[in-house]
């Protein structure tokens, strides 16, 4: 057992009811996040050992040295036409979101990128990769920071 305190909190407020004081006395809140990554996997094409498995929704391992189809196409399907069916969903209810956008994907499909801003929907940084960033050092880590930013900004103030 753990001598110390144990570092996560997995209790919350527990029995006790807060009051949030939402506007309007509202008693739901709601926050919708769009995660936009299709493109910035990891793939050979990015000049990586081997494709995406682990951040898939397929669990099937990466084939070193190859490209893997099936990770490939499952990516693609959500800038090819996921976003778009979700973007008339959202336009024709009045829905403002948040896009948690990988900046090396946004960059590919700059077309969804103008229809997200257009919409009025809030572009949030999502990093330069969508990669697992836990062993990444530290001084690449910050050089990904700086090239999100920097993609981010052109990339929604470009025109179409």
């Amino acid at each position: 057992m753990n001598e110390g305190r144990y570092p996560r909190d997995l209790v919350g407020y527990g029995a006790r009811m807060i009051d949030p004081h939402w506007p309007g006395d509202a008693r739901v809140a709601v926050q919708i996040a769009l995660n936009y990554e299709g493109g910035a996997e990891l793939s050979i094409l990015h000049g990586d050992a081997g494709s995406e498995s682990m951040l898939t929704d397929t669990g099937l391992p990466a084939v070193a040295g190859q490209r893997s189809m099936l990770s490939e196409s499952s990516f693609e399907y959500g800038s090819r036409r996921g976003v778009w069916r979700l973007l008339r969903i959202l336009r024709e209810r009045g829905i403002k979101i948040s896009v948690f956008g990988v900046a090396m994907a946004l960059e590919r499909n700059p077309e969804a990128v103008h229809a997200m801003v257009g919409d009025g929907h809030e572009i949030v940084s999502h990093g330069w990769r969508w990669i697992d960033y836990q062993h990444v050092p530290v001084e690449i880590e910050r050089e990904h920071i700086r090239l999100a930013r920097q993609s981010i900004t052109r990339t929604t103030a470009a025109p179409m």
